[in-house]
């Protein structure tokens, strides 16, 4: 099943296993992760446990006797920890209804974060081969998920596919000033004490950031590979029971992050690929709330990210991950609504998303004809018979005198020469945006072709723009559209925040399983005074109100 983050993938095959005899088995690549999820099930009274390197032998040795006792109806277990002989022995001897494949893009080696012992559960259908097999992803591409299939030995499977746009995201991107510092101060300024990630490309950065924020009067932490593990969970703790507002993060905050108030999510530079940008931008408004996101990025992230490829041996994945950072480059700096270019890259439609991202919105702001330029490159191309790519095309048209150049004969074209007015920088703009306008198009080896529209712009019966900004003339102005909400007492609200926020202390879980945000605003709404009127309120059930009705109750009251 591939679902957005946030879209309900846990849900999915907890509810069912509640209906079910026996045990489920989840596969899940993070001891943080699996914490998080036994800690919220055992919140509602579901028998849930864990085994891993954090445990002691005498815990282990607990949750293996309760699964033997037939006490569990969930059991997490690392891909890791499953490939071991004596585990296979041990679910060998239990009731197990299925086994569920979390971040199961982790199998594939054509995904964003292939690990070795992922690849290894392919062999759960030998040794359970009458037993139902589960994969959930919120990033699959269409390469990615046969892959999945394939690995996982599953013969005519159901697939099921969810939309990849969430209207609750507003998503905009915009090229980084100096260490755009300045940009995002200006960013959260329009998100005073809401909670948030920012992702930053280095341990170092993650440090400097957050104490550059500290001194601002925000409150954060760093979150890295470089701090000790027991560091990283307090921060982690900290972070989700609301007692600071941003984590500074580098990717090693990642996978299944399951705080659902995160208001806004800030790349400090260029994610890797699609896939990491679009499952880190999911951590935000996981609750249905309006949240926003922004990209800053410039040439020089394309630069670092290329340098480390040069360690990669195999040619073919090498290849494979320079055209993802290509693929991730031209999402940023298009023009094309940021929704629609993730829609297609996971193999979906949609039309444009028309207000929830900064494309969209800011459509019409300053734009530049590029009539006489387009011309000038479909002419190129059709005078060297659409045979040779971008750089080529470019070369002729600023004069170059490469060899290649004059021993074409290319020195003796009318196009030659004509197009020195632009850097070559401008020419590769104007270039994408022909190719997002499907005036031309690429062929094999990257060879650029016309279409049918490029008739029509020789022709001048079809004109050309681009966003000034593209090619440096402007410098854009971007206005945020808020979703409309309902209205709620903002004091009270922050009272039933402190409240949740005490309760979560007292239990040791997170704050959002009490109560996510939107909860807490629908009761600063409504201000229900009994049980009954609480128990109308969106979000609040029986179990949650006999776990924390009356608290808020009183809150509401006192107020």
């Amino acid at each position: 099943m591939i679902l957005p983050t946030g879209g309900g993938k846990s849900l999915v095959y907890q509810l069912p296993t509640m209906m079910m005899d026996g045990l489920t088995i989840v596969i899940s690549p993070l001891i943080a992760l699996m914490q998080d999820q036994v800690a919220a099930l055992q919140a509602q009274k579901i028998a849930a446990s864990m085994i891993s390197s954090a445990q002691s032998a005498q815990e282990v040795s607990d949750v293996i006797q309760n699964a033997k006792d037939g006490v569990l109806k969930f059991l997490y277990l690392s891909p890791e920890r499953l490939n071991n002989g004596s585990t296979l022995q041990l679910l060998l001897q239990l009731n197990i209804n299925f086994f569920v494949i979390d971040e199961a893009h982790c199998i594939s080696q054509w995904g964003h974060e292939f690990r070795d012992d992922y690849r290894a559960l392919g062999n759960l259908k030998e040794y359970f081969p009458h037993t139902t097999v589960a994969a959930f992803t919120a990033t699959s591409t269409d390469t990615v998920t046969h892959d999945i299939l394939h690995q996982l030995r599953l013969h005519n499977p159901v697939t099921l596919k969810g939309k990849i746009f969430r209207k609750n995201i507003f998503i905009s991107a915009e090229r980084r000033i100096t260490n755009g510092y300045t940009q995002l101060k200006n960013f959260l300024f329009r998100h005073q004490n809401e909670s948030g990630i920012i992702y930053v490309s280095s341990r170092k950065k993650a440090e400097e950031l957050s104490t550059f924020l500290n001194q601002n009067g925000y409150k954060s932490l760093p979150y890295h590979a470089g701090l000790p593990q027991h560091v990283r969970e307090q921060n982690f703790k900290i972070f989700v029971n609301d007692k600071i507002n941003i984590m500074v993060a580098t990717i090693a905050f990642g996978m299944g992050i399951d705080k659902s108030d995160i208001r806004f999510v800030v790349h400090m530079s260029l994610p890797k690929s699609q896939e990491n940008y679009y499952q880190e931008i999911g951590r935000a408004g996981r609750d249905g709330e309006d949240s926003e996101t922004l990209l800053l990025f410039n040439a020089g992230d394309m630069v670092q990210h290329k340098h480390f490829l040069h360690e990669i041996q195999n040619e073919e994945y090498k290849h494979h991950l320079e055209q993802k950072l290509d693929q991730i480059y031209k999402y940023a700096t298009s023009e094309i609504c940021f929704h629609k270019q993730l829609a297609s890259y996971f193999h979906d439609s949609m039309e444009s998303c028309q207000d929830r991202c900064d494309n969209c919105l800011n459509f019409d702001a300053a734009r530049q004809d590029i009539t006489k330029e387009a011309q000038m490159i479909l002419s190129a191309i059709y005078k060297t018979n659409q045979s040779f790519g971008k750089n080529y095309i470019i070369d002729i048209l600023r004069g170059s005198k490469e060899q290649k150049i004059l021993t074409n004969g290319a020195d003796k074209l009318s196009v030659y020469n004509i197009g020195i007015h632009l850097s070559k920088k401008e020419w590769f703009v104007i270039v994408e945006r022909l190719l997002e306008l499907h005036i031309v198009q690429l062929g094999e080896y990257s060879v650029l072709h016309l279409t049918q529209d490029a008739i029509s712009v020789l022709k001048s019966q079809k004109s050309v723009d681009i966003k000034a900004s593209r090619l440096q003339i402007d410098t854009k102005t971007k206005k945020i559209k808020q979703v409309e909400s309902f209205d709620y007492d903002k004091d009270l609200f922050e009272k039933l925040r402190e409240k949740r926020a005490q309760l979560a202390s007292e239990k040791g879980v997170p704050a959002y399983i009490i109560f996510n945000d939107k909860t807490l605003k629908h009761l600063a709404n409504e201000m229900p005074t009994t049980k009954e009127e609480m128990l109308e309120v969106n979000g609040v059930g029986e179990k949650k109100f006999v776990q924390f009705g009356e608290a808020f109750l009183k809150v509401i009251e006192e107020f």
